[in-house]
């Protein structure tokens, strides 16, 4: 047992002796991606932290009365911040005053150019509803039922999903898309706890009594 703890030491030693530099180049460069990576969470952090405080500074210029101020501001940090909370939330803000400007289709382009960038996967239900809202500006009801079923599928309550859903009806019966409507009322008018219930069953007969 001796020998053998011996002889095992001794290679050991023999071993770190012949590999001592390939050893010691593999634990700098370890070190190195760790510090690597320390650094690329620290810029990280300080990105974020960067895009929240410029989100707020564009926000405050709206709240001053500086609305067309406001709105440069933000287009700034969506592009600047783009993919970040901040960004995300700056772009939606920007598509929500050119709806309220009137500038529906340059809104729709907005927030469809977001979506590209993955802001859906980020803001969950909320693009999709602002995108449908403006669909509706456009007298495209068809358009505005197939986004707010993609929100009802991100809302994160069921209450929400049944307005997102009902959203949705309401779009369809006004594209004349009848079946597509009444699947959901019907649906809607079976839950006696939701406060939807009331208006999916009056909705059903308007669908069921129309010429």
């Amino acid at each position: 047992m001796a020998d053998f703890e011996e002889n095992g030491l001794d290679a050991a030693s023999d071993f770190f002796r012949r590999y001592k530099r390939p050893l010691g180049i593999a634990a700098g460069a370890l070190l190195a991606v760790g510090a690597g990576t320390l650094l690329w969470q620290q810029s990280q952090a300080t990105k974020l932290e960067n895009a929240e405080k410029a989100f707020f500074r564009a926000q405050s210029s709206g709240a001053q009365g500086n609305p067309a101020l406001a709105a440069v501001d933000l287009e700034k940090v969506a592009t600047r911040y783009a993919g970040t909370n901040a960004g995300d939330r700056a772009a939606l803000v920007v598509a929500q005053l050119l709806l309220e400007q009137g500038k529906t289709a340059d809104a729709v382009t907005r927030l469809e150019k977001l979506r590209a960038g993955g802001g859906e996967g980020r803001l969950g239900a909320t693009l999709p509803t602002v995108l449908a809202a403006a669909y509706e500006n456009l007298q495209k009801p068809a358009d505005a039922a197939r986004e707010y079923e993609k929100a009802a599928a991100l809302a994160p309550s069921p209450q929400e999903q049944a307005q997102r859903r009902a959203d949705a009806a309401r779009a369809w019966q006004a594209a004349g898309q009848k079946a597509k409507a009444k699947e959901i009322w019907a649906a809607l008018a079976k839950d006696d706890r939701s406060v939807l219930a009331q208006e999916a069953r009056v909705r059903l007969g308007e669908i069921e009594f129309a010429p």
